[in-house]
């Protein structure tokens, strides 16, 4: 009996100790907003939309140590629309409804001294760094996301640069990617994905960064290879920086799009101060190239925090489209706005939300 007894403890003590070296976490964010966009002359449409302040998600993450400074971990997470309690797929950068699936990112890594080496489904070199200097998240109606698109009529959150058609600007499926470890500040990143047939998803990519005390800046290049109906590659150009003085912080960025004969120019400068128990945000892009394509941008929200997990928010987005009446760019502050805005129109949109990180 006290050897069944013992054998017992030991075993639960293994199981202790074992479990206490592997991990598994549940996560997700629910986002929810009242919205109204105006489209120009198409008018003004109202809803309830998902994705204000940050993407609704649900995802599962998890750690192992494997001895050694040595330790394995797998992400998967997807996307969800929080106001109709669907999925979203995403198809190169636009997501549409669907079942749920773990578009957002799908990977497996080995984490060591070495740095981390992951393997599936990620965010681009170029998109890490835009995504470190847009204060709205790359969601919402004042984002640079809603001008950071194609040449011609486009709507916003198409994610196809410069009309090339290329699926990575925001993520690269079939990847390999390197990280650095911590150095002190300095902090890296390095992708190739394999085509594997699919049109615009070849590609290679890098990013170099410093992050200490209150300053960040870090520069990307990312080139997607010429596949399927593609006629060039398509080259991407960015960087940008923060500086933190306490009061506020200041960020910029800027971008550079190159495809066949066309090209995209991307500037945005943005201030985030503390008030209270939040944040007030301001931001101004500008967005140019060729066809006549020009458009600028003015943000303006404020989030406030109920919690470390909660938050209200409020925030507000212009984009004035300079192309000419025969030709140029149409973008506008939400694709869930009234569609059919001239080209040479204003869109504009606001909305007050809640967020919740769980």
């Amino acid at each position: 009996m006290k050897k069944s007894l013992l054998a017992l403890a030991a075993l639960t003590a293994f199981a202790g100790v074992a479990s206490a070296q592997s991990s598994v976490t549940l996560f997700g964010i629910a986002d929810l907003s009242a919205r109204n966009v105006k489209n120009g002359s198409a008018g003004t449409l109202k809803t309830l939309s998902t994705n204000g302040n940050a993407s609704s998600r649900l995802g599962f993450r998890g750690i192992e140590d494997l001895g050694g400074g040595l330790r394995a971990g797998f992400w998967l997470e997807g996307e969800f629309a929080a106001d109709v309690g669907g999925g979203l797929k995403t198809v190169g950068n636009g997501s549409t409804a669907d079942p749920f699936n773990f578009a957002r990112r799908s990977t497996v890594s080995l984490i060591g001294n070495f740095g981390e080496l992951r393997l599936g489904r990620d965010y681009t070199p170029t998109f890490n760094t835009v995504a470190a200097f847009d204060p709205w998240g790359y969601v919402g109606v004042a984002t640079l996301a809603n001008v950071r698109s194609s040449l011609g009529t486009v709507a916003a959150g198409t994610g196809n640069v410069t009309g090339s058609g290329a699926t990575t600007a925001v993520r690269a499926s079939n990847a390999i990617s390197y990280f650095l470890p911590a150095l002190g500040g300095l902090y890296g990143q390095a992708q190739v994905a394999a085509g594997e047939g699919a049109t615009g998803n070849k590609y290679v990519g890098g990013r170099l960064g410093y992050a200490a005390g209150p300053i960040n800046t870090s520069f990307s290049f990312g080139k997607t290879y010429k596949t399927g109906t593609m006629v060039d590659d398509l080259k991407v150009y960015n960087g940008g920086a923060s500086f933190n003085a306490g009061f506020a912080t200041f960020q910029g960025l800027y971008e550079k799009s190159e495809y066949s004969t066309s090209q995209q120019k991307l500037l945005g400068v943005n201030v985030l101060v503390p008030v209270g128990s939040g944040t007030l945000k301001a931001s101004y892009v500008k967005a140019s190239g060729t066809l006549a394509f020009k458009a600028t941008q003015l943000g303006l929200g404020y989030v406030y925090d109920l919690s470390k997990r909660t938050a209200l928010y409020a925030q507000y987005g212009n984009i004035k489209n300079d192309g000419g009446i025969a030709q140029g760019a149409t973008f506008v502050s939400s694709s869930g706005g009234p569609a059919g805005i001239g080209r040479g129109q204003t869109s504009s949109g606001y909305e007050f939300g809640i967020r919740h990180n769980f």
